[in-house]
């Protein structure tokens, strides 16, 4: 509708063919296959954001300062040991056990700011991303080129509602294994006998419905009737005016 809407606005306005064919022959090229990916690439020079890899360096950084304190804690507690004879200190069993429960208090405390750092940091950077990924939708919307691909990846499950379905199930994955397995991981010291634990089993995707598609693809269906609209109106107040 929206092509043959503005195929009918050129054909009005200009008398000569060939020069109407080049000029709708430009307009679809910069429909397709330019506007659409110069909304996005307007979108990175308006709203930059971290890299992941920036955001997984800084994660790495302060892990590695904490087990950092966290050894040295440890290490503390170990100097308090006497020596023996021979001037050696010595860690049996029921030592190791000791330094193990006076460890707990502060694997808690630094596994706790490491995660709010973590949560932070995650938050900070997804928000960036959902807001440079929204100002390149908006400004791709330009051509209605971009709408009709929307609302075919959504028909299709292929679009942005379905990777937030999965992204969104894989958040929830992390925090059940995070609870289950990786709180229980301490990176600082490797005495510990390593125990056969069980690994949590990722839930199903959620299925989205037609319903839910439809809702999520209302904007960009209504920019396209606007456009067939507005264009075919245009055409047809030009033409009632043509002496023919």
């Amino acid at each position: 509708m929206f092509f043959f809407a503005i195929g009918t606005v050129i054909s009005t306005y200009l008398d000569n063919s060939k020069t109407a064919l080049i000029i709708a022959f430009t307009v679809w090229v910069f429909a397709v296959l330019i506007t659409p990916r110069v909304g996005f690439l307007a979108a990175k020079l308006i709203a930059p954001t971290r890299t992941s890899q920036s955001v997984y360096m800084e994660k790495s950084s302060m892990r590695g300062d904490f087990n950092a304190a966290l050894k040295e804690e440890q290490n503390k507690m170990i100097m308090e040991i006497p020596p023996n004879e021979k001037g050696h200190i010595h860690i049996s069993g029921e030592m190791s056990k000791k330094i193990t429960e006076r460890m707990k208090p502060f694997e808690a405390e630094y596994r706790s700011k490491f995660q709010n750092y973590a949560n932070k940091l995650d938050r900070d950077y997804k928000r960036e991303t959902e807001r440079q990924e929204q100002l390149g939708q908006m400004l791709s919307r330009i051509t209605p080129t971009s709408s009709l691909i929307y609302i075919t990846t959504n028909l299709t499950q292929t679009g942005k509602g379905k990777r937030s379905t999965y992204f969104q199930t894989g958040d929830r994955y992390y925090e059940m294994l995070y609870t289950d397995l990786f709180s229980k991981i301490i990176d600082y010291t490797d005495s510990r006998q390593s125990r056969p634990v069980k690994i949590t089993q990722p839930p199903s995707l959620e299925t989205i419905t037609l319903g839910e598609t439809l809702r999520q693809s209302m904007v960009d269906v209504l920019l396209l009737c606007f456009f067939a609209v507005v264009l075919t109106t245009v055409a047809f107040l030009k033409f009632f005016r043509s002496d023919i």
